[in-house]
């Protein structure tokens, strides 16, 4: 099936708030919601408040202890997604890459809100959008992880071109793509009953290691959250609806 016949359609809306010494972060996709209160001095993030309102799993609200790392953190123009003195894997993905995105936002005031849509989410053959204030920034034919587009990321692979993106892009791309190429890699759960899982430690073979609730220590304690996944999100003004209307009516 190609991705413009598939009825299968991702979504995830992303919004910053900066105001002078806070930046507010909002996301929701159709399996977590989370929402940020990021203070900073001008300079450094100041504190970091974390409100995990919806996860897949029992534990995920216990990593805001492990976002305390951002404080101290130097505001910067360019995203990095390596910053010294934090642990990665340790971290929740999802809030990790916020903040690592608020970062750079704390320092422009306003509000700016992205949308990711992926047409064929769980079949190999997938269109993936991403939007920026309504205007489309990235359009991306991808079969599995390669890139199929008409700019730079043409015939790039999702897995391994974060290395070559830190060097050549320049920031507004650079961004773009760290909030696409997540929102893509969670795109491909879609379609599977995430509640047959009744632990993330079943998942462990596939997830070892790779963020906050995958560690060994914790993962057979990560209980599903049955019921946590929406199977209403038709567009992307169901998601964070509360946060006002999307400017891109998708």
């Amino acid at each position: 099936m190609s991705a413009a016949d598939s009825p299968h359609l991702f979504y995830r809306r992303v919004i910053f708030e900066v105001e002078p010494g806070l930046c507010r972060v909002a996301m929701e996709d159709e399996h977590h919601r989370f929402e940020l209160a990021v203070g900073h001095d001008g300079e450094q993030i100041t504190s970091v408040h974390s409100q995990a309102k919806r996860t897949p799993w029992s534990v995920c609200p216990q990593a805001e202890r492990k976002l305390q790392a951002f404080v101290g953190q130097p505001l910067r123009q360019r995203i990095s997604s390596r910053l010294s003195g934090i642990d990665a894997k340790q971290q929740c993905t999802h809030q990790y890459d916020l903040l690592t995105v608020a970062l750079a936002q704390a320092l422009s005031p306003g509000r700016r809100e992205y949308v990711s849509r992926v047409r064929g989410a769980m079949h190999e053959y997938r269109h993936a959008e991403l939007f920026l204030d309504g205007r489309q920034l990235l359009d991306w034919r991808l079969r599995g992880t390669r890139i199929d587009s008409q700019d730079v990321f043409d015939q790039r692979d999702l897995r391994d071109l974060m290395g070559w993106a830190e060097a050549e892009l320049d920031d507004p791309t650079l961004e773009a793509l760290y909030v696409q190429r997540r929102a893509v890699m969670v795109a491909a759960s879609k379609g599977y009953n995430l509640d047959l899982v009744p632990n993330a430690g079943v998942a462990m073979r596939a997830r070892a290691g790779a963020c906050f609730v995958f560690q060994p220590e914790r993962a057979d304690q990560a209980l599903r959250m049955r019921g946590s996944t929406r199977d209403d999100v038709q567009q992307a003004a169901d998601l964070l609806s509360d946060w006002g209307i999307p400017l891109v009516n998708l």
